[in-house]
């Protein structure tokens, strides 16, 4: 997690708030509690939290979770922040939405973990509860074998994303400079295959499973978006 520990201080200058992001949540979810899994710096749990959602927001690192904390002091919201794991989730039909968005679930393991924490999920949602994940098209970056994503620039950074396959994981190997200083990282990602994500999904029990390109609810083809938004129901 050294990667997203490094990174937190530059985050959201290099992703700023997606208006269409907050826009496809609030359609998502009834009024109650949400659960936002992997939350990094806090943007979309606080984002909900103005909308009046009550909100916790779960993160493995120590620094995202630090500043997700001063960011909703600042915008005067309240938000439940916690340092934690994904798999550690223990609640039960508690949350009316989760999101697990920002390619983290294939942050685990393995398609066994996969499994696991979407049955963890399951889980803690009401009756109706809907999940709604967003991770990048693995079946495109294997197949067209691409180098990785595209560079993220503004006047301030450039983030640089490389992918290379070892035939198991992906090594996610990325650069942030801002001109003066240079941060390197690499952190290994699990090539996660969009009919295997469907599969488990179906097998723990989720129904209305629906996948769209993007947050703009664009239709998802295969073999050209680079990423993709799966929703679903209990």
């Amino acid at each position: 997690m050294n990667l997203y520990n490094n990174f937190a201080a530059y985050y959201d200058k290099i992703f700023p708030r997606n208006p269409k992001i907050i826009q496809f949540l609030n359609q998502s979810f009834k009024p109650g509690e949400i659960l936002d899994l992997a939350c990094g710096t806090g943007e979309y749990s606080i984002s909900l939290a103005h909308l009046g959602y009550q909100v916790t927001g779960v993160d493995i690192s120590e620094q995202m979770i630090a500043y997700a904390k001063e960011k909703a002091i600042k915008e005067n919201v309240n938000v439940n922040f916690e340092i934690d794991d994904m798999l550690n989730l223990s609640s039960e039909n508690r949350y009316e939405g989760i999101i697990c968005i920002g390619n983290a679930l294939v942050h685990l393991n393995s398609d066994e973990d996969v499994k696991k924490a979407l049955f963890k999920m399951h889980r803690s949602l009401k009756p109706g509860g809907a999940l709604v994940i967003q991770v990048i098209n693995y079946d495109l970056i294997l197949d067209k074998k691409l180098p990785g994503l595209s560079t993220v620039k503004n006047d301030e950074y450039s983030f640089y994303r490389n992918y290379e396959f070892d035939g198991k994981k992906i090594h996610f190997k990325t650069r942030l400079t801002d001109g003066l200083r240079v941060f390197v990282d690499e952190t290994l990602l699990l090539p996660l295959k969009h009919q295997t994500l469907i599969d488990c999904l179906k097998e723990a029990g989720y129904t209305n499973i629906k996948t769209a390109g993007g947050f703009s609810h664009a239709s998802f083809d295969l073999d050209k978006d680079i990423t993709y938004v799966v929703t679903s129901t209990k």
